[in-house]
């Protein structure tokens, strides 16, 4: 397998994608002009405790403040998982300045949610300071591999009771380059803890970096033979980035003449990506609804009548559609809880096969995840952890005239709050006359039926097209005088 990736480089925004065989799998994006916080350390100040949530808000510097849960305060998180006895109270008061990293990123109405187990992810390890832990990546699947690089991590730890966990490059890496990643990392976190009893006040204390460099970290593996940039000053900081960072001379080509997306066909893809529905390549479909708690998912048969065995299309349709959800959650970068509403299938051996087909998928995702078993109603649980932005809340905006619902408003309901206004208006004696400005499409809808919205004896109601208004929207002008001044395409409604 042969795999590139992409960088492109815009003032406004850029973007990575990673790609295997010619196949899009990864793909991440950023605005320029947003700030992701995600990964960043800070020394915050605690500002309110909230015993009845066993949680703080934690001044961080931000527009609004973290939100530190007592379970993510923790010293040693894994001795106290162990033995049961999580704790139920912050042990921290109003002022206190704590060491605290951002995990989940702010929303419109929450602040950051924040950790004081820090984690900060290299090239072959990541460093957890404050959790004592030794691991192994679970796609690293050799049991011999795993309990060597058990025994060099346990061996090298830079102090008693910090954490480890090898990632998936750290197979393939020479012993030596790892424990000088441990070394780097040891020093970092000493010049973060120095930096904290140095600094006044709320400031951050470190950063992950920006999207390009550390999405290269995170994505660069040995069949990686190719990166394509379409800057070249982006390009010759990779280039120094890898000699100096992953002791790689991996191919650095810049595409400045031609889209570097387009060239590679991603952002045809990309688009398909804010689509809610999905087309599989046997006929079938599956389409993802987003909603506050969780992502919804249906598999439908569609256009797929396969054989004349129902159970075997049945099955071939759900585990196709299985393989394509582990795809899209990772392209779509959706995080927390997920519901999948596979195609009913009779055969309880069928359902367990399509939940492990999901199941191995979903395995090779970078970001942890875990599937449940089947339900008796063909439901199927899963969680992936959030990290960063979904694609959709960073490539889309709501929409001005749906607010985003997706919908607009009939034009009977519309109509309907326009006759209850026109109630109001009316209700005063001295007003002989109402304009109503509404959107064209509507004027022409409503010109064209039997509405009824006479409210007083006497009154005129006059349409009249505006196409500055939105489909949901109108405008009411009350007018008292005897001769009225209107534009040709007034219309007479009542």
């Amino acid at each position: 397998m042969k795999s590139k990736i992409l960088v492109d480089y815009e003032p406004y925004m850029c973007s990575v994608a990673l790609l295997e065989d010619g196949v899009l799998e990864e793909f991440y994006v950023e605005d320029r002009n947003t700030e992701l916080i995600t990964g960043d350390i800070y020394k915050g100040r605690v500002v309110n405790v909230l015993p009845g949530l066993s949680s703080a808000f934690v001044d961080i510097g931000k527009r609004k403040n973290g939100f530190l849960a007592a379970s993510d305060m923790l010293e040693n998180r894994t001795a106290l998982f162990r033995s049961g006895q999580l704790p139920t109270k912050l042990d921290v008061s109003e002022g206190d300045y704590v060491l605290v990293q951002a995990v989940k990123e702010p929303t419109e109405t929450k602040g950051a949610r924040l950790s004081s187990n820090l984690s900060i992810p290299g090239r072959y390890i990541v460093f957890m300071p404050t959790v004592d832990f030794i691991g192994v990546s679970n796609k690293i699947a050799d049991e011999a591999t795993r309990e060597k690089l058990t025994e060099l991590l346990t061996s090298n730890r830079p102090m008693p009771g910090c954490g480890l966990i090898a990632r998936t490059a750290a197979k393939d890496a020479p012993r030596s380059d790892i424990i000088d990643e441990i070394h780097y990392f040891f020093k970092l976190y000493t010049s973060i803890l120095d930096k904290f009893n140095s600094t006044e006040g709320v400031d951050r204390l470190f950063t992950d970096g920006d999207l390009i460099f550390r999405s290269v970290r995170d994505l660069f593996n040995s069949t990686v033979d190719e990166i394509v940039c379409n800057s070249r000053a982006v390009a010759m900081q990779l280039k120094k980035y890898l000699s100096e960072n992953l002791a790689s001379a991996v191919k650095v080509t810049v595409v400045e003449d031609k889209d570097v997306l387009k060239k590679y066909k991603v952002l045809g893809e990309v688009e398909k990506l804010l689509q809610p529905k999905i087309e599989l390549k046997s006929g079938g479909n599956i389409v993802i609804d987003y909603t506050e708690a969780l992502t919804v998912i249906d598999v439908n048969s569609a256009k797929f009548t396969g054989e004349t065995d129902r159970e075997k299309t049945v099955f071939e349709t759900n585990c196709e559609a299985a393989k394509e959800i582990a795809r899209q959650l990772r392209l779509r970068n959706v995080g927390g809880m997920v519901v999948i509403d596979f195609i009913d299938m009779q055969d309880p051996l069928h359902n367990e096969e399509v939940v492990e087909v999901l199941r191995k998928e979903a395995s090779l995702d970078r970001i942890r995840t875990r599937v449940l078993p089947m339900t008796e109603l063909g439901l199927v649980q899963m969680t992936r952890k959030k990290t960063g932005k979904e694609i959709q809340s960073q490539l889309l905006r709501k929409c001005s005239e749906c607010h985003g619902a997706a919908y607009v408003q009939a034009p009977n309901f519309l109509l309907r709050k326009i006759k209850a206004q026109l109630i109001d208006v009316f209700a005063d004696s001295a007003v002989t006359a109402a304009v109503v400005s509404v959107n064209p499409e509507i004027f022409d809808l409503l010109c064209s039926g039997d509405w009824q919205v006479r409210c007083a004896k006497s009154a005129r109601v006059y349409l009249v097209p505006d196409k500055t208004l939105a489909n949901n929207s109108f405008k009411i002008s009350a007018r008292t005088e005897q001769v009225l001044s209107l534009p040709s395409n007034a219309y007479l409604l009542a």
